[in-house]
């Protein structure tokens, strides 16, 4: 469930404009300082990176977000077990696939796996309340609808509703107790919540069931970082960034760590692998600016602010791929 994915960068990437939004689904970062001992360069980031507003805010006002934060916060998930989960991927193929099973649906309303795969649709659309709706009809139809409850419970999160989609995962994990996925969403809506307790029991479990699940392994760094655990925080994120090298999430975050305990010289490297990912990363730009102001190269910090403030910020995704 799911991180600054834009807390760190949660499950939720850390955002520079004070104004902007902070709607489900954007790539925004948070990061407050009661979850980072007091510096001077917390202070910076808390200045660049703070959010406010909006509902998902209000439910995760936590450095947990920062396992959301950069985009990708499921890029973990592996292979999707359901089909409409990988395809299409598009909107205007997802739109149409939504037709072609409304279409279905007129002529076998009652149908439970349809109703769940237009759910699944709607959520990758982004449409929330029609997804839990969907979902929540193919539950009452067939309460045994794992796949629904899963859905759900991803969906309620997504919309705000945390608590509620942490019963929906607990149900699907009490059923499927094995799915490293499952676990990891589930620990990411906790640390959206603050729990970082729970979130990091969450994690252990997805990391002791698939030891290369990327996901969790950014998210459980992003659990230690808020309880001011840097080396662990640093031995997770890497760990995240040896399994899959493509995981921008996981280098911003690294960057983060090695820039708010002093490591300059590191954090410059990570958050250029970052860049090398996502080039234009607003995010991602201004905290190389940061980070070239604390080694001294000011005028390369400078033209990485100016540089960031041409760009737009991103949206992240979850994946909801189940195994």
């Amino acid at each position: 469930m799911p991180v600054m994915a834009t807390p760190f960068q949660s499950t939720p990437s850390l955002r520079t404009s004070s104004h902007s939004s902070c709607a489900p689904g954007d790539a925004s970062r948070f990061l407050a300082r009661e979850y980072f001992p007091e510096t001077r360069r917390l202070h910076r980031c808390k200045s660049l990176f703070f959010r406010r507003d909006d509902r998902m805010c209000r439910a995760t006002r936590s450095f947990a977000l920062l396992a959301m934060l950069l985009g990708a916060a499921s890029a973990a998930a592996g292979p999707a077990d359901l089909a409409v989960l990988d395809k299409p991927a598009d909107e205007a193929e997802m739109r149409s696939h939504l037709h072609t099973l409304s279409q279905h649906l007129r002529a076998t309303p009652n149908d439970a796996v349809l109703l769940t795969r237009r759910g699944e649709t709607w959520f990758r659309l982004r449409e929330y309340d029609r997804a839990i709706d969907d979902f929540t009809r193919a539950i009452v139809l067939d309460a045994a609808s794992d796949d629904a409850y899963f859905g759900r419970g991803m969906a309620y999160g997504r919309n705000g509703e945390i608590d509620k989609g942490i019963n929906d995962l607990g149900t699907y994990i009490d059923r499927n107790p094995g799915s490293t996925l499952a676990y990891t969403k589930r620990g990411v809506r906790y640390l959206w919540l603050g729990d970082v307790a729970r979130a990091s029991a969450d994690l252990r479990q997805a990391v002791a069931l698939d030891p290369r699940n990327a996901e969790a392994h950014d998210d459980l760094g992003v659990a230690h970082a808020q309880r001011g655990e840097y080396d662990d925080a640093v031995r997770h994120f890497s760990a995240t960034v040896r399994i899959d090298p493509a995981y921008q999430k996981a280098w911003h975050n690294l960057a983060m760590v090695y820039y708010i305990t002093g490591k300059g010289p590191q954090a410059l490297d990570a958050i250029g692998q970052s860049l090398q990912l996502k080039p234009e990363d607003r995010n991602a730009l201004s905290l190389k600016g940061e980070i070239l102001e604390s080694i001294g190269r000011h005028a390369e910090a400078r033209k990485a602010r100016d540089d960031a403030e041409l760009l737009p910020g991103g949206n992240w995704s979850e994946h909801m791929s189940i195994r």
